[in-house]
């Protein structure tokens, strides 16, 4: 007698998997098979604990089915991971590329904001800092990265594309002079206040020195993860060395402050800002997220503060 899988979708129908199933892979197999070798990608295999349908994500609930009930769910049309994030960040390296170019034709200067002079200098730098993240990211997705899932609902790619496409995209609009509502003289006067009036240099190799850490964070997290699946450990624990022992995602916290020290350089532009701020928000939740499922209180920006 094989085992019931009962399906929580109309396009699933309830089906027996063999009863010597022992593998996630196996019992993704064996449903596909009997509905229309539907993609294994669309098919999330659940167990009904304590009223939750809690995801199966390896192989060791197939050591004992005797007492749980197993569900099948269908989630949809998947993507590849490693394909959203490429595209993601190819969004802001065509925009700010395109951007930029325009912004340096002559025969456009008339779509220069009136009221703010053109810097042609500011613009070629805050141009080049972006290259020089994205291009580091796309390099990191397609040679570094692994991800803990093959796919992810095809939905997403537009959901995740807008922060990048759209949110960064509009920082380009600063190369037209659009987005800075500070004037020249007051952002001195505002930099001056905290010391950072001449602060180009200082503030040029803190964006290079955090992306720099944030490169070395994954690599170390790709290092991390090669030798724990090497010990056959599939569950994810925080890497208790160095700089983790303190930041509980460091590659977060230099991200923020890559960010931080670009929308400096920028002038403060009002689309840099903002993307500054939704992405802080997004990463210390995620941080946060991090600190609940370790059981860990590493800080997110600040060591022993934030």
């Amino acid at each position: 007698m094989g085992i019931l899988v009962k399906s929580r979708s109309r396009s699933l129908k309830d089906v027996e998997i063999p009863a010597g199933t022992k593998t996630l892979s196996s019992a993704l197999d064996s449903i596909s098979a009997k509905n229309k070798n539907i993609n294994t990608n669309r098919i999330r295999l659940t167990i009904l604990k304590e009223d939750k349908q809690i995801p199966i994500t390896s192989d060791h609930a197939f050591e004992d089915l005797s007492t749980v009930q197993l569900f099948a769910k269908d989630i949809g049309p998947q993507i590849s991971w490693r394909f959203v994030f490429c595209m993601e960040y190819l969004g802001p390296i065509i925009l700010h590329s395109l951007m930029y170019y325009l912004s340096t034709r002559p025969a456009l200067a008339k779509y220069h904001c009136k009221s703010r002079g053109y810097n042609p200098f500011v613009n070629k730098v805050a141009y080049l800092l972006v290259m020089v993240h994205y291009v580091k990211r796309e390099l990191e997705s397609l040679f570094l990265h692994k991800f803990a899932q093959s796919t992810m609902p095809l939905f997403n790619l537009f959901k995740n594309s807008f922060h990048y496409w759209i949110l960064n995209g509009a920082i380009s609009l600063g190369y037209f002079g659009y987005g800075f509502i500070l004037k020249d003289a007051t952002v001195f006067k505002l930099y001056s206040t905290f010391k950072l009036d001449n602060s180009f240099n200082l503030l040029l190799s803190v964006f290079m020195v955090a992306e720099f850490w944030n490169f070395y964070t994954h690599y170390q997290l790709r290092r991390w993860g090669d030798s724990q699946k090497a010990k056959g450990i599939t569950q994810r624990v925080p890497l208790e060395d160095g700089i983790f022992k303190i930041f509980v995602a460091p590659n977060y916290t230099f991200e923020v402050l890559a960010w931080t020290a670009f929308t400096l350089i920028f002038k403060l532009n009002v689309f840099a800002v903002f993307f500054l701020a939704v992405s802080t928000v997004q990463l210390y939740a995620w941080a946060a997220k991090k600190n609940r499922k370790y059981g860990t209180r590493r800080a997110f920006l600040i060591p022993y503060i934030f």
